[in-house]
């Protein structure tokens, strides 16, 4: 009895040290657990934590933390934004998150991140170097890799194959193909959200300009005669019956009322599953340039023994196998040039989608990382809605955005980040 007593006791303790010797890391996304995307990515951190990667043979433990919300209509991602501020001031950061590019550079300015440069990984930096070229300068500032791109898409057009044949990547011609549907079908062909992502496409296809100029001061470069020529662009599109305005594109297109939407290459997994006659087109850009939507993995400053377990988990994540079955389960794009011989094969048994990636590779636009953009966006939201949508005085409703957003601009911390 007492050699079995001894047994328990020993084994208790031996699990009470092998509990209190694993070092645990907390890593805040927005892929909900229902999801496909949630699905994936605890799919690899199941793996992670089961293959035991160890830091001073301690095991490294991830516990994957959802921070999207749980309303119907919440937006994940300022759901994660609100939670990253509050844990900022409260000091109780996580080790790793996804972050937007204008929010890695107020926690720069807020010295909560650690650069990766300081850690010498060869890893981090193979990864770093094969990224695309746009996707690569995203991730510095000031000089050091405070981030690396992760789940990352890019906007593309869809079109139901029953009511459109192509879609031309000149936007000149762009327009002649939707005219050309139009006559076919006697409805618009092209279904628009009204939300500021609409806007900030079209102006990238025909102004090819950022949205800030960088010299003494920022200088938002979309105001003046840069709307005027969206706006009345939009506007004609309308008046001719090119495109339609409406709440729920995605919605519009599996009911087969919408023949093309704009959305991102997130939704094609989706889609494809749908239907096999939903075909992905890249943007008319031969002239201009492709948003690029998604978000960049951060590692927060901690104990030195937590940075380097979080680093170690960020490299196991950017591994190519890893990167890429993230992605190819979830419609988000690789941003690396392909390694792997599964994604290889995976474009070439989907050559829309191939097609996509090799014309946008390098023609895409990341948003500056100006922290002031996270409010200008709304402001560009709320100027669709009021023009397009309400149908209210256009020069009142430029006025009113330009006044808010030079406003924000003057509040703003002029030392630019990139």
């Amino acid at each position: 009895m007492k050699i079995i007593v001894s047994l328990i006791i020993t084994l208790i303790c031996i699990s009470v040290v092998s509990f209190a010797e694993s070092i645990k890391i907390k890593f805040w996304h927005v892929f909900s657990p229902s999801s496909k995307r949630g699905e994936a990515i605890n799919y690899l951190i199941d793996n992670f934590n089961k293959k035991q990667y160890k830091i001073n043979g301690k095991d490294i433990v991830v516990e994957s933390v959802y921070k999207g919300g749980q309303g119907k209509y919440s937006n994940p991602y300022n759901t994660l934004f609100s939670e990253l501020l509050k844990a900022t001031y409260e000091k109780n950061l996580p080790n790793v998150s996804i972050a937007y590019e204008n929010w890695v550079s107020q926690f720069v300015e807020a010295q909560v991140l650690r650069d990766f440069n300081s850690f010498q990984s060869k890893e981090i930096e193979r990864y770093y170097n094969n990224l695309y070229p746009e996707f690569k300068n995203s991730c510095v500032i000031d000089g050091k890799i405070y981030s690396l791109s992760f789940n990352k898409s890019i906007f593309v057009f869809y079109y139901n194959s029953k009511m459109v044949d192509n879609l031309p990547t000149d936007f000149d011609k762009f327009v002649v193909k939707l005219r050309e549907i139009k006559q076919n079908i006697g409805k618009p062909p092209l279904y628009l959200e009204y939300n500021e992502d609409s806007f900030i496409i079209f102006y990238l296809l025909t102004t090819s300009n950022k949205f800030f100029e960088i010299n003494s001061k920022i200088y938002p470069s979309f105001l003046g005669s840069n709307l005027d020529k969206v706006t009345n662009l939009l506007t004609n599109l309308e008046n001719e019956g090119l495109i339609q305005w409406t709440s729920n594109s995605y919605k519009d297109f599996i009911e087969n009322r919408a023949p093309v939407i704009l959305a991102t290459t997130s939704k094609y997994t989706d889609l494809k599953s749908k239907s096999q006659e939903y075909v992905i087109s890249p943007l008319p850009a031969d002239n201009g340039k492709i948003y690029a939507a998604g978000t960049n993995l951060v590692l927060f400053k901690s104990s030195n023994e937590q940075e380097e377990a979080s680093l170690k988990f960020i490299e196991y994540l950017i591994k190519p196998e890893n990167i890429e079955y993230f992605c190819i389960n979830t419609g988000y794009v690789v941003p690396t040039e392909g390694e792997s011989e599964s994604y290889k094969e995976f474009l070439n048994s989907h050559p829309d989608y191939k097609r996509v990636i090799e014309y946008s590779k390098d023609r895409l636009y990341v948003q500056q990382p100006i922290w002031a953009w996270e409010n200008i966006r709304y402001f560009i939201n709320d100027y669709v809605v009021s023009t397009f949508v309400n149908k209210e005085d256009v020069s009142n409703s430029k006025k009113e955005l330009e006044q808010k957003v030079n406003q924000i601009m003057l509040n703003q911390n002029m030392k630019f980040y990139r």
